[in-house]
């Protein structure tokens, strides 16, 4: 898989969360097990109009970065490598769980190597 391919891929999962969050707040809330309130909805709803725009700009990146691409890869995988470790940290402290929460942190994982390896080819 190429990187501007994982650049893609990143992009509709973060759009489709955010979507997800956006129109489904409630069921979005409730699979990671949180308890909603009229002020975690609201938070919430910014937080995943913030996560379409961030997949926008990485649907964008690929053109956008021309030969730089390799470098954007790296920054992603930081990026991915610290949401990795804040969803970690929350399922483990039981701050956050359930398979919304799980799910996350494998697809975190997982972009955060992609990106890793294919930003060195």
């Amino acid at each position: 898989m190429p990187l501007s391919s994982v650049f893609k891929a990143f992009a509709a999962v973060l759009v489709g969360n955010g979507l997800f969050g956006l129109l489904m707040t409630d069921t979005f809330m409730t699979l990671a097990g949180f308890t909603l309130t009229p002020d975690l909805r609201t938070l919430c709803q910014f937080t995943v109009v913030t996560l379409i725009i961030c997949g926008i700009i990485a649907w964008k990146t690929v053109d956008l970065a021309g030969d730089n691409l390799r470098a954007f890869g790296r920054v992603y995988a930081l990026a991915e490598a610290l949401w990795t470790a804040i969803i970690g940290y929350h399922v483990i402290t039981g701050a956050a769980q359930g398979s919304a929460a799980v799910g996350n942190l494998l697809v975190s994982a997982t972009f955060a190597v992609l990106f890793s390896l294919k930003s060195r080819e």
